[in-house]
C-alpha cells in the first residue's frame, strides 16, 4: 500500500470483516471481462464462506479462474470540513474453491442464521434443509488480507 500511514493492521483489518455482513466479490469470468457481485459472508478462521446458486455468471467465473478479490466497506462517513471521508475498508484476496457437500453447506449456512438470526435457529435449520440442494458454497482462502482507513 501507498500510503503507509492509512495501513490498518489485521487485527484491526479482522474487526471490519467480523463487524460486516456483506462484501463485493470481484472475479474474472472465462472471457477474462471483470465481474463483481455482492455477497453476504461468514468468517472462519481465514476463510470467507459465501453461499449462493449452483450456477450462473459467478460460479462460471470461479470456475474458469478460481481467485477472487473481496472489497469490504466498514466505516463511511463525510467530512465536510475536511474535504474528505472518514473510512475504513478491507481488501481480502486468495482462491476460491465451490463445495456441494451437504455437511459442509449446512455448517456454512447454520453460521449464517447464528449470525444474522441467532433468535430463530429452529426455524433457519428449517429453511436450510429446504434450500440444501439449491446452493452451494464458495471457500474463500483469505491469502492477502488488507486493511486502510482515512481521515
Amino acid at each position: 500500500m501507498r500510503r503507509q500511514d492509512l495501513v490498518l493492521d489485521r487485527e484491526a483489518a479482522l474487526s471490519i470483516i467480523d463487524e460486516i455482513h456483506f462484501a463485493v466479490l470481484s472475479l474474472y469470468d472465462a472471457e477474462s471481462k471483470p465481474y463483481g457481485v455482492p455477497l453476504e459472508y461468514v468468517r472462519k478462521g481465514d476463510v470467507l464462506y459465501f453461499h449462493g446458486a449452483k450456477e450462473g455468471r459467478k460460479v462460471s467465473a470461479m470456475q474458469a479462474n478460481p481467485w477472487g478479490c473481496a472489497v469490504i466497506i466498514g466505516e463511511n462517513e463525510l467530512v465536510p470540513e475536511r474535504f474528505g471521508r472518514k473510512y475504513q475498508s478491507v481488501i481480502v484476496e486468495g482462491p476460491i474453491e465451490l463445495s456441494d457437500d451437504p455437511a459442509v453447506k449446512r455448517q456454512v449456512m447454520t453460521w449464517v442464521v447464528e449470525r444474522k438470526s441467532p433468535e430463530h435457529l429452529e426455524k433457519g435449520q428449517k429453511v436450510i434443509e429446504k434450500m440444501l440442494d439449491r446452493v452451494l458454497i464458495y471457500k474463500m482462502q483469505m491469502e492477502i488480507v488488507s486493511g486502510k482507513h482515512g481521515l
